[in-house]
């Protein structure tokens, strides 16, 4: 089995062998260990081969010791798993990867789709179109999957961004176009022209809104930009900042950038996500709240959206090889629309906290949403909820125009 091979091979698998030896195991629960010690180590939580009972395990007569040794197994993971991961004596050893070069490549730019999975509307989806003006990101969150698509230490800006642009011939259904999903959308500033290329973008079509999200402090905001140039940012708790975001900016360092592009003339944003179910939870996502109504009125907010972790087979797997030092995956991995994610009751708890954390005027105010979430989960946290698709596109549609326009009579 191609995948136990690998992982084991990320391990220090002595003490995997020795078991393998020890007790009769099918292959399946074999992969099984190998992923839970894998979890275990990222975590910096003991080894269950170390810690096992393995004289009561021993002292069956029954035959089955490798199954003993699995139901202990699973009992210890899921108690970590269940409970709120607990961050207060984790200090992950962080080691930044190998420094990235940026090069401009001759990509083409091709519009794609959200990456919500749509297909029998699991998911309640806001149908954003996305653009990849950039490729790859140097910050180090723990459970990016950009690092599991982009394996290179290569950052790609597209040359000639901006005559391509302005060459390209957009589907009349396209009105929201999102350039965050790639890398992040301000890390490089202007230094390869994206910003001037985006700018000249949105002026030309006016009546497309161009989001921008971000988790940077760079200052770009020493020139103007379009009306309909929509800069975001994601927040989330100092302590996910601090263990898990690597090499971004602060809390503090997004929310002051957020006030230099509103200073600046522009609408701004906010993606709290993905939130994390960890010990202190209630009270720094209460915090994000309270520092964006600080700073921000509702008039200066066309968007504040929700959502938490969620994992595809392919990055869970990259994440266990990768070996990082992250409890992100210290959760219970609850199978979510093809994905895995929190289990529902989790979520409800995590979103209704931060929304009802925010006052009734940013409620009136400021579009929010669930980003990439079940439908099951609006009417519980947001008081509202959409049978289709395309009524949460349309309702989304209206209220960010309806902003746009009311920054437009303020900048005349």
């Amino acid at each position: 089995m191609a995948a136990l091979n690998e992982l084991i091979a990320s391990l220090d698998s002595r003490d995997i062998e020795k078991l393998f030896e020890r007790y009769h195991f099918t292959e399946s629960q074999k992969l099984e260990i190998a992923k839970a010690e894998a979890d275990l180590r990222q975590w910096k939580e003991q080894s269950f081969c170390l810690l096992a009972p393995y004289e009561e395990i021993d002292a069956r007569k029954d035959g089955r010791k490798g199954d003993a040794y699995m139901r202990l197994m699973r009992s210890y993971m899921d108690d970590l798993r269940k409970s709120e991961t607990d961050y207060s004596s984790f200090s992950p050893d962080f080691h930044p990867r190998p420094k990235y070069r940026t090069i401009l490549s001759d990509e083409k730019i091709v519009p794609g789709k959200c990456p919500c999975p749509v297909d029998g509307e699991k998911t309640r989806c806001c149908k954003l179109t996305t653009l990849d003006a950039v490729m790859q990101c140097p910050f180090s969150c723990s459970y990016c999957s950009v690092q599991a698509f982009y394996t290179e230490n290569e950052i790609h800006a597209v040359s000639n961004l901006k005559e391509k642009l302005l060459a390209l011939e957009l589907d009349p259904s396209v009105w929201h176009i999102g350039t965050g999903q790639a890398s992040d959308s301000l890390v490089l500033g202007d230094d390869y022209g994206t910003l001037s290329a985006l700018s000249a973008f949105a002026e030309q079509h006016p009546d497309v809104v161009i989001e921008l999200k971000s988790k940077s402090a760079r200052n770009v905001f020493d020139r103007k930009y379009p009306a309909n140039m929509l800069f975001t940012w994601s927040l989330n708790a100092p302590t996910i900042i601090e263990k898990e975001e690597h090499m971004t900016a602060t809390l503090e360092g997004r929310l002051e950038n957020a006030e230099r592009a509103r200073d600046n003339g522009n609408l701004v944003g906010f993606h709290i996500h993905p939130m994390v179910y960890f010990r202190g939870w209630e009270d720094e996502y209460k915090l994000i709240a309270e520092e964006i109504e600080k700073r921000f009125s509702p008039d200066d907010v066309a968007l504040t959206s929700i959502g938490t972790l969620t994992f595809t087979k392919s990055v869970l797997r990259h994440l266990r090889e990768r070996g990082d030092e992250s409890r992100v995956l210290e959760m219970e991995l609850t199978p979510a629309a093809g994905k895995f994610s929190y289990p529902l009751d989790i979520k409800r708890k995590l979103f209704s906290h931060v929304y009802n954390s925010f006052s009734d005027s940013f409620h009136k105010n400021v579009f929010f949403y669930l980003c990439m979430e079940d439908p099951s989960l609006w009417l519980p946290v947001l008081g509202r909820e959409y049978e289709r698709d395309s009524d949460f596109e349309i309702d989304m549609r209206k209220h960010y125009e309806e902003k746009i326009n009311m920054l437009k009579e303020r900048r005349r």
